[in-house]
């Protein structure tokens, strides 16, 4: 006996229709009939006078039906209840700043409109931070960088590529090679983000191994803060491509870099194991919609060329 078979007879029971009932459930016909089938098999009864129309309950289908109702009731609520915490509650989300304030709010627009009464707690932080707040808990999950390879603890899902670009202030000299190196940018002043960030850690550790030596004369893990230094002059910048967008194209030049670092992934970072509840996992698919894919798109970057001189100095 299958619960499947006592919810199909309640309900054939309760409209004396096998076909209504299909329709309520949502199944064929021939499926409600062979559960009641199974059901006369197995307790040797016959459940339905099916002469009759419509059809009726045979004394012995009365008794069940008593005995059964209670306990479809019960599963009814139990889905309820079930459907209910799925549209209330609260979570906690980690990101990088750009992620927050570019890439996440069309995707929890989205999520709030259908879960309007789901609480969302959003944290801000670089790389290390984030995985340090997965693995502890204090945060359900994470849009990032995937975590090291030999950490068995998390898991991931990639959502989209991006590469590393440099970011110079309009008519900057480095705009006119044809493929800058680490050795061209080191006598510029640099502005990186912070060190606990991802893409630092990547940009530092290239460098350490082509033997350049960098200046760096702002940190910040902010790169719309960053873009702003780099317009008036202080430096140059090396972040990912996923932080620039349209209204860039009239305030930085952008040179390609992906000749020297590989590409990099983000996606969502989730403890192994943890429990995800409904609420957080319509999350993490709503999100992932709306994110995954994505491309920077550079084609076109209008440079004006070399021809206004740049506000710094290389050093």
């Amino acid at each position: 006996m299958e619960l499947r078979q006592l919810v199909s007879f309640y309900h054939v029971a309760r409209l004396r229709s096998v076909s209504k009932a299909a329709r309520t459930l949502e199944l064929g016909q021939p499926t409600v009939t062979t559960h009641l089938r199974k059901l006369e098999d197995e307790f040797e009864i016959t459940l339905f006078d099916r002469i009759r129309r419509p059809i009726q309950l045979t004394s012995e289908g009365s008794i069940l039906l008593e005995l059964v109702t209670p306990v479809v009731q019960a599963v009814d609520t139990l889905k309820t209840q079930m459907g209910y915490s799925e549209r209330r509650g609260s979570f906690v989300v980690g990101a990088y700043p750009d992620l927050v304030v570019h890439h996440l709010p069309p995707g929890i627009q989205a999520f709030s409109k259908n879960y309007p009464d789901v609480r969302i707690q959003l944290l801000a932080r670089p790389y290390t931070p984030l995985l340090r707040l997965v693995k502890s808990g204090e945060i359900d999950l994470a849009f990032t960088a995937p975590p090291p390879a030999d950490d068995q603890s998390l898991e991931f899902q990639e959502l989209f590529k991006f590469d590393i670009v440099l970011m110079t202030p309009l008519g900057h000299p480095l705009l006119q090679r044809d493929k800058v190196t680490l050795k061209d940018i080191s006598p510029w002043p640099l502005i990186l983000s912070g060190p606990e960030s991802m893409t630092r850690q990547k940009i530092e550790q290239e460098l350490r191994n082509q033997g350049v030596t960098w200046d760096v004369v702002l940190s910040l893990d902010d790169t719309e803060s960053i873009k702003r230094y780099v317009e008036t002059g202080m430096g140059v910048a090396v972040c990912a491509d996923f932080t620039l967008h349209k209204r860039d194209h009239d305030r930085l030049g952008v040179v390609r870099l992906d000749h020297i670092f590989k590409s990099s992934v983000i996606g969502v970072c989730t403890l192994k194991g943890k429990f995800l509840g409904q609420a957080v996992r319509n999350f993490i698919e709503v999100l992932s919609s709306e994110m995954r894919g994505y491309h920077a798109d550079l084609a076109g970057w209008d440079h004006p060329g070399a021809d206004k001189q740049p506000k710094e100095k290389a050093r």
